[in-house]
């Protein structure tokens, strides 16, 4: 599906190794600087827009709703990002998420940035804990959240 912002994402279920959650953004013109590289921070914001799909579409629950009606939160604890090729605007790069590692509270998130050609622009790894709010001390991933972070894991061919 595409919407105005130029996202998409595969939201059927069909997950395997061969097809982890993807999330499709077309570089614009205002993401860049005026030699046309894309902004660093653009960057991150690809891969924290993936993330928050999944958590939507994979996990089924939205972080307002994790926040708002479970009282937690999964913020980002760590980044870290190798830059690998700077896309162009009007390119469109495919961010591809997996699960690196699971945790107690935490999770280990490995997304790819790469065109349809199978360029890699980026690779991006990011840590979140969770957390309960309001006092923001870190909890065990309740079920069914571990469960499904584990089937997904399996499904797409990473570790624990």
């Amino acid at each position: 599906m595409n919407d105005q912002a130029g996202t998409s994402s595969n939201t059927d279920g069909g997950l395997s190794p061969a097809r982890p959650y993807t999330v499709t953004r077309t570089v614009k013109w205002g993401d860049c600087d005026p030699a046309g590289i894309i902004y660093t921070p653009r960057v991150l914001d690809f891969a924290m827009e993936c993330l928050e799909a999944w958590y939507r579409d994979v996990l089924g629950m939205p972080w307002l709703r994790l926040n708002q009606e479970l009282h937690m939160g999964a913020p980002t604890v760590r980044a870290e990002i190798d830059f690998l090729a700077a896309p162009a605007p009007d390119h469109e790069v495919v961010t591809e998420l997996k699960v690196q590692k699971l945790g107690r509270s935490s999770v280990t998130y490995r997304l790819t940035g790469r065109d349809a050609d199978g360029t890699d622009y980026y690779r991006a790894t990011l840590v979140a804990c969770f957390v309960e709010r309001p006092a923001f001390k870190p909890v065990a991933i309740p079920e069914p959240f571990r469960g499904r972070i584990l089937d997904y894991q399996r499904e797409c061919g990473g570790t624990r």
